[in-house]
Formats: C-alpha cells, structure tokens, sequence
C-alpha cells in the first residue's frame, strides 16, 4: 500500500456509550456497549455501521471468573461492500472450559501484490470477493492456565471480481478462483494473563497444527502450522507487550490462506496481506500508558519477513512497521478499550485502525 490512507471522518460520541443492565444479578448482568462508526479508506470509500460489545457471566459462573463477551459488527460502503461479524469467547465451569470464535460474512475488496518478500508497489491490484466465515475453537483445560482442544476453519471464497490482465487473471496462482477452506486440526493454549482485555502481566502461548482435506470438505490440501507467543511486563503504569509470531504451511495452500504481513493485528502500517508467502517469522512490540480520565497512549514497532520455506529467510527481506495510537477505556471494570492507531510501513505504506481491544 503506497499510499498514504487518510480517514475522511472519525465519528465517535463518548457520550453515546451506553451500559444496559439486563440481569437482576450484578455479577451476571449483560452489558452492552454501542458504538456507532463512520470512515473512510481508499478500498471502501465512505463506510457506515456500527458495532455493539457484550459482556456476560454464564449462569452458575462465579463472580471472580472471566467474563465472556461478543461483538456483532455490520457495515456498508459506498464500493457497495457489506461485513457483518460475530466474534465471541465463551467461559464455563470457572474457566475450566472455553470456546472462542467468530461469525461472519464478508462482501469486500482486497489488495493482491503476488507472492514472496520482494514485491513492487507496481505489481498491487484489487480483487472482489464474497465469503461467509466460521471459526470455532473448543477447549478444555488439563493443568493450570493450560488448555487444549479442537479448531475448525470454514471460507467459501467466492471471488467475483479481479484485474484484467492481472496476476489473478492469469490463473498461475493457487486459489485464483476462489474455493472452500474446511480445516479441523489441534490447538493448545497456555494463559495465564491477569486479565483478558488489557493484561498488564503473564503470557499467552498458542501452538497450532490446522489440516485441510478433501474429507474434512476443503478444496486445497495443506496444514497450517503457528506458534503465537505474548509476554506482557509493567512498572507502575507501564505496561509492555511483546509478540513472536511463526507461520509455516505444509502443502499447496491457497494465496489467501497463505502467512501474511500487515492488517489490525499484525504490524499494523502496511496493509493485510502486502507481503505473503508459505512461511512467516514476525516479532513487534508495543508500550502502553493510561494517563488520565479514560486516555491512555501507545507506541509500537514490528519486524516481520516471509519466504517460500524455512531456509530461504534473508535479513535484507525483512520489513519494519511501527507507530502511535490512543485508547480509551469503554469499561473500567472490565478493562475494555476502544483503540485508534495510525501505523507506518517500511516503504511509506501506511493505515489508520479502529477497533475494541488491543491487537495482543
């Protein structure tokens, strides 16, 4: 993404945040936080919605167990794009069960660039696709702060729409006409972070081994294998966290399924899925610091390459990202935060993000 994305308009109404109580019971009460949203970015043009969080105790949950919450999300555009989304994280038997996941459906516009680490600006061009999403992960846990359990992918990637004349167009490219993701594999989780929203010490550590067949109802036969690993340190105030990410994908994966650089969560600055290849090593870091009523700060930095295996990494093919953002804190209670940030990319490509919770 070479150039610069400037938001049009950012409307938000502190004073519109809503809390509905809808339970008789304090610890178990509903809450519910609105959030009406306007934008504006060069894939979407004008984009409108709105996004409410929820955030619950389970019947029979104790009052000092984590809450459980969900989103539910919708917008339109002016490039007639439509997101609807359902992202949730469930807690049961004191936290001896957890399930987490999203809903969704898509009717967006990506950026495509190819495939590998050495990539010019020239090569961008955008592509239309509609998808529903499935993800659901189900975990128990078998030692303390440590969970296993089962994970299951679904996409129906339908791609409408590509350049003429482009890379997709050419049909070179695994999954340039779309196809089903179906994967059921394994995952493990270790967390033992002190609080869900906004950790301020502990760790969170997930190993990932994700199949996609023909039996499982895939169109591709690959298998996704990650380790994502958070170290969250503070003084006083201060809070640090650290992020090492590692993607390796055995098989014949499709571009859109393959490890990525960029979007909301991961180095934030250049945009999703600039740079993508089978394999992927990522390290950021971000520095946090409320300073007074509900604001607080950040400022983070990431390095991240990838490389069509293992022995191909070069650390002149590694790419930097880094930048300033601002929160503001939805519930105190809760340690939920709305986050704006804006991010610079190695290149001059840049983005600005807006979303509830921290990136990790």
């Amino acid at each position: 993404m070479h150039k610069v994305v400037f938001p049009i308009l950012f409307l938000i109404s502190l004073s519109c945040f809503s809390q509905e109580e809808v339970d008789t019971s304090k610890a178990h009460k509903l809450r519910a936080f609105p959030l009406p949203v306007v934008y504006y970015t060069p894939e979407t043009e004008f984009g409108f919605g709105a996004v409410s969080l929820f955030t619950f105790r389970l019947p029979g949950e104790s009052a000092t167990s984590r809450t459980s919450q969900f989103q539910f999300g919708g917008a339109y555009t002016q490039l007639d794009q439509l997101l609807f989304y359902l992202p949730f994280q469930l807690y049961r038997k004191n936290q001896e069960q957890y399930a987490f996941g999203e809903f969704g459906y898509y009717k967006y516009r990506y950026r495509f660039f190819g495939v590998g680490s050495d990539l010019p600006d020239e090569n961008e061009e955008f592509y239309d696709v509609n998808f529903p999403r499935i993800r659901l992960n189900f975990m128990n846990l078998i030692a303390p702060d440590l969970y296993i359990g089962v994970r299951y992918w679904f996409d129906e990637y339908d791609i409408v729409k590509v350049k003429e004349g482009g890379l997709l167009e050419d049909n070179n490219i695994s999954g340039s006409n779309g196809g089903t993701i179906s994967s059921l594999g394994f995952i493990s989780l270790f967390d033992d972070r002190n609080n869900y929203n906004y950790p301020t010490s502990g760790n969170y550590l997930e190993v990932l081994a994700l199949p996609n067949y023909k039996f499982t109802g895939s169109d591709f036969e690959f298998t996704r294998l990650s380790v994502d690993y958070v170290k969250f340190l503070s003084y006083k105030k201060n809070v640090l966290a650290i992020n090492f990410f590692g993607v390796s994908i055995l098989g014949d994966p499709p571009f859109n399924e393959m490890a990525f650089i960029g979007g909301r969560n991961k180095m934030r600055g250049f945009f999703e899925g600039r740079f993508r290849d089978r394999n992927l090593l990522m390290a950021q870091a971000e520095y946090r610091r409320f300073l007074f009523w509900k604001i607080g700060v950040v400022a983070f930095a990431g390095y991240g390459v990838v490389a069509n295996s293992p022995s191909e990494y070069a650390l002149n093919q590694i790419k930097g990202s880094g930048g300033l953002g601002l929160r503001y804190r939805l519930n105190n209670e809760e340690k939920i935060n709305i986050r704006l940030d804006y991010g610079i990319g190695e290149g001059g490509s840049s983005g600005i993000y807006l979303t509830i919770g921290e990136a990790f």
